[in-house]
C-alpha cells in the first residue's frame, strides 16, 4: 500500500515565506563616533587643521627672547566610498516585500563598517607601541596607559579625558581573566565583568572589542584619546535611487565622502597582541 507523502504531494503543498528578513553580520564598530569629527561644504577637496607648537617659558635674564614656531597642519583629503545593488523590476514586483527598502539597510551597514575599518587602520601612523606576538596582559595594558599619560601631558587628564581601548575579539577571554579587571569587589561593581561579560571602564579606559581592529601579523589594538584621530566629512552617508529604463531595473547606491587622519601622535598607543 502506497502512502501520500510530502514528496508525492509536493505540487499541492504551498511554501511559506516569512516577512522578517535576517541581515548579514557586520563587525562591531569600535572606532566610529569616538574621534574628532569635522564637516565642511562648498568648494575645496582638502581640509587643513592648524596645529600650534609649544612655546617655552624661561626666567627673565635682562632681555626677552621671542619664540617663532613654524606651525604645521593636519591635512585630511576626503574620498568617496560606496556600496550598490541593481534590482530587476521583475524581482521587485514579484517579491512580497520592497527589495529596495531591504537592501538600503544593508548598504548603510556596509558603509559604516568601511568607515570604522579606515579609522582602525590609523594604527600604522602611531609611534608608540607595546606588546607583540603574545596575548593581553595587565602589565602591557598598564604600560600602554602610562605611555599615553607621559606623552599626552596636559591633553590627557585621567578621570576627565575620555580614553578608549579597542581590542580584537580574540583577546576577550584574555582580558576577562585578569582579576583586577573582572573582580566586582575590586571594582566596586554590583554586576562586574565576570557576570556581565563586558568590561566598560578599567584603569580609566573604556574597553570594547571590535573585529574592525586591523591584523598585520598581530592584532593592532589601540588605546587612544578622542583627539588622537579625526574624520572629515565632505558628504554624509546618502542613498541615491535611479530607475534604468534600458534594463528595467532600479539602481540603489549608498555613498559618502570622508577622510581620516592622525591628529596627535602622542594621544594614541598601539597595543599588539595575538589575533587568534
Amino acid at each position: 500500500m502506497a502512502n501520500v507523502t510530502t514528496t508525492t504531494a509536493a505540487a499541492i503543498i504551498p511554501e511559506i515565506w516569512e516577512a522578517e528578513v535576517e541581515f548579514a553580520a557586520h563587525n562591531n564598530r569600535g572606532f566610529s563616533g569616538r574621534i574628532m569629527e569635522f564637516e565642511f561644504a562648498g568648494p575645496g577637496d582638502v581640509l587643513h587643521i592648524p596645529k600650534i607648537g609649544a612655546i617655552s617659558a624661561a626666567a627673565f635674564a635682562g632681555t626677552v627672547s621671542y619664540t617663532a614656531n613654524t606651525e604645521s597642519s593636519v591635512d585630511i583629503t576626503p574620498d568617496v566610498s560606496y556600496s550598490a545593488v541593481q534590482i530587476d523590476r521583475k524581482a521587485d514586483t514579484r517579491a512580497f516585500m520592497s527589495l529596495g527598502n531591504v537592501y538600503q539597510v544593508e548598504l548603510g551597514q556596509s558603509l559604516a563598517q568601511y568607515e570604522d575599518e579606515q579609522i582602525a587602520g590609523l594604527y600604522a601612523g602611531l609611534s608608540q607601541s607595546v606588546g607583540g606576538a603574545s596575548d593581553f596582559s595587565e602589565a602591557n595594558y598598564l604600560l600602554a596607559i602610562r605611555n599615553l599619560l607621559q606623552n599626552g601631558k596636559n591633553k590627557v587628564v585621567m578621570g576627565h579625558t575620555p580614553i578608549w581601548g579597542v581590542f580584537h575579539p580574540a583577546q576577550w577571554d584574555h582580558v576577562l581573566v585578569v582579576s583586577n579587571i573582572n573582580s566586582a569587589q575590586v571594582r566596586g561593581d554590583i554586576d562586574g565583568p565576570a557576570k556581565t561579560g563586558t568590561v566598560d571602564l578599567a584603569y580609566g579606559v573604556n574597553i570594547s572589542f571590535s573585529s574592525s581592529v586591523q591584523v598585520s601579523t598581530t592584532a593592532r589594538n589601540m588605546i587612544y584619546a578622542s583627539r588622537a584621530f579625526a574624520i572629515a566629512r565632505k558628504q554624509t552617508p546618502a542613498i541615491d535611487v535611479e530607475f534604468d529604463a534600458d534594463t528595467l531595473s532600479t539602481k540603489i547606491v549608498a555613498s559618502q565622502d570622508f577622510g581620516v587622519a592622525e591628529m596627535n601622535d602622542e594621544l594614541g598607543v598601539e597595543y599588539q597582541t595575538n589575533a587568534s
